[in-house]
């Protein structure tokens, strides 16, 4: 599965706007349309940086804790196009 996110809005008329991606390579696509609210998207920043700035010793600590399990192989290769929670 191969990822490509195109940007676009809604104009006032209801329609789609975006530029049409080149060389996609060919086959099926899903498309997917979500719809962004900036102010909820600002306000969630905010609480990220705001947990973030909060649990700086947390953070090292779960980063510190993954090295390890990587290091001592306890880790599992993830692919996820064998995900099979994937949609």
């Amino acid at each position: 599965m191969t990822i490509i996110e195109v940007i676009g809005r809604v104009n006032e008329a209801g329609q789609l706007e975006y530029e049409q991606p080149v060389h996609l390579p060919p086959g099926e696509v899903r498309i997917i349309i979500e719809t962004i609210n900036a102010q909820e998207e600002a306000d969630d920043d905010v609480l990220w940086d705001k947990q973030f700035a909060n649990s700086p010793d947390t953070l090292d600590l779960l980063a510190h804790e993954a090295r390890e399990e990587y290091h001592a192989g306890l880790t599992d290769n993830f692919d996820p196009d064998d995900d099979p929670d994937a949609p």
